[in-house]
């Protein structure tokens, strides 16, 4: 008899005391890219906005503290931020958290092979090869 274990849909990350859980099926990863891609253009409008002096540093940086805000309780859920600045109050260093998300999260995607059909291909190619 061959036993096949069930794997996970849920990807846990644990910061602090704190462990949230994250979609990581094909679905997920498409939901997972739009949302970090909708945090690099609101931070990147709010930049440019700065550099062209149409609004104050103070300004910018309170769009992409707010932006950031938002960005973790849609990837890790509601309250995620709270949970985090509770841990570590400084937005600088929760950013880095975010990198650190964001790394763990494409990791799994690569691991798990969604990067292509042609790569689902290959994975079944080199099982039946043994």
């Amino acid at each position: 008899m061959v036993k096949i274990a069930v794997k996970s849909t849920k990807l846990p990350i644990e910061i602090g005391e704190h462990t949230f859980h994250v979609d990581v099926t094909e679905e997920g990863k498409d939901r997972f890219f739009k949302i970090i891609e909708g945090y690099a253009a609101k931070t990147t409008k709010s930049i440019e906005k700065f550099q062209k002096g149409t609004i104050k540093a103070e300004t910018s940086d309170k769009q992409c503290q707010k932006a950031l805000e938002e960005v973790l309780d849609e990837l890790l859920g509601a309250e995620a931020f709270k949970k985090l600045f509770a841990l570590t109050p400084d937005h600088n260093l929760i950013s880095e958290y975010y990198v650190e998300i964001c790394g763990a999260i494409s990791e799994e995607f690569n691991n798990r092979g969604y990067q292509s059909l042609e790569n689902l291909q290959n994975r079944f190619d080199a099982y039946l090869k043994g």
